[in-house]
């Protein structure tokens, strides 16, 4: 398998950036500093009306998890990304992106704060794209655990420093990624670092 690295991006806490991954082409999320997680949509590039699904991914894998040789599916059915590679083995896919209201109704923070949903919509606005194309992101390295009662709870993640998956495009894609802006809970051990990503043909 080739490894010829097309394109790599530090995404500076609290923010997103978005990148073009072609058919085939594979995408290294990276959690730099350790427990970090990060939220990532993806896109039919073709077609964004054609989006990564959760539920999808949910429902064909029969599970809450994901893991190396799943596919994340869109809302169409259709297999948009491949793990390959998975060093942590941990990830969400039940989570909405943070957003402005979450902060207000669980933390009580009235006044501005950095969330992953305004930091995909001011990455899709440079693709054309607005708040209604955001949708619930697979969650890279967040730590979920469901009690049998039905509680959810959300620890610091497993990963450490230079931690990572890969994933191998099954369509042409636009994928944005967030490193998750919370710094109130376990989500990102309290502590919102970078993430890098890193593009290969």
């Amino acid at each position: 398998m080739k490894n010829n690295l097309r394109q790599s991006k530090i995404i500076p806490p609290q923010s997103g950036a978005g990148i073009i991954l072609n058919n085939k082409e594979r995408l290294r999320v990276v959690d730099l500093e350790g427990k970090q997680v990060a939220d990532l949509l993806a896109y039919n590039w073709y077609d964004p009306g054609e989006y990564l699904s959760t539920g999808a991914t949910i429902d064909i894998n029969a599970s809450l998890n994901i893991y190396r040789e799943d596919c994340l599916y869109s809302n169409r059915y259709n297999p948009m990304l491949l793990l390959l590679e998975d060093t942590v083995g941990r990830h969400d896919l039940i989570h909405p992106p943070c957003r402005p209201e979450m902060y207000r109704r669980q933390y009580g923070i009235k006044g501005s704060h950095s969330s992953c949903y305004d930091n995909f919509y001011l990455v899709l606005l440079d693709y054309g794209l607005d708040y209604s194309h955001i949708h619930t992101p697979f969650n890279v390295f967040m730590n979920t655990h469901l009690r049998q009662d039905g509680a959810v709870e959300v620890k610091k993640p497993l990963s450490n420093p230079g931690d990572y998956i890969l994933l191998e495009a099954k369509m042409d894609l636009l994928v944005v990624v967030t490193a998750c802006s919370v710094a109130e809970s376990d989500c990102n051990n309290y502590n919102p670092t970078s993430i890098k990503i890193e593009v290969m043909a």
